[in-house]
């Protein structure tokens, strides 16, 4: 009771409520900058454009970005971001291409 003697409380009562609005403060700031970083740390849809060359299919240019993932996988999400459902690409369409 150091803090009660050096700065002479005299109502304990009006302490006690001080100090539990300090912590609850101190909490709330504490959890809510916790929820602020985990909000902006998620990751962010990247994308990279393609020009489509002449030959160029759907399955050819997924197969450059697939990596280690399912090929079939990646030409599916292509499709879907773009918007391409049982339509040919054309040479000189530009193609959007999620990287992550």
């Amino acid at each position: 009771m150091v803090i009660l003697n050096k700065y002479k409380v005299t109502d304990i009562r009006k302490f006690k409520r001080f100090m539990f609005l300090t912590v609850l403060l101190i909490s709330l700031i504490a959890f809510t900058s916790i929820l602020t970083l985990n909000a902006y740390s998620k990751d962010i849809q990247q994308f990279d454009y393609v020009s489509v060359q002449q030959g160029d299919t759907l399955w050819s240019i997924a197969k450059g970005y697939a990596g280690s993932k399912d090929i079939r996988e990646v030409v599916y999400n292509i499709s879907e971001l773009n918007n391409i459902h049982n339509t040919p690409i054309q040479p000189g369409d530009i193609i959007k291409i999620p990287l992550n």
